[in-house]
């Protein structure tokens, strides 16, 4: 569970694989709430969350 978390966080910061993050995490939160994990649950809340914001370097 902590790696495919770790994975889709991972893939979260390259827009070329945003995607594949996103859908990672799907499934890891779909897991971790079908087992209690409320914890991991509320982590990949927080990382998807987090992966909505704009990445890379600003333009000025």
């Amino acid at each position: 569970m902590r790696l495919d978390t770790a994975h889709g966080h991972i893939l979260l910061s390259d827009a070329a694989t945003r995607d594949d993050g996103h859908l990672i995490l799907d499934q890891a939160a779909k897991v971790a709430a079908q087992y209690g994990l409320v914890h991991q649950l509320r982590s990949i809340e927080g990382i998807k969350a987090m992966g909505k914001g704009p990445t890379g370097p600003r333009q000025r």
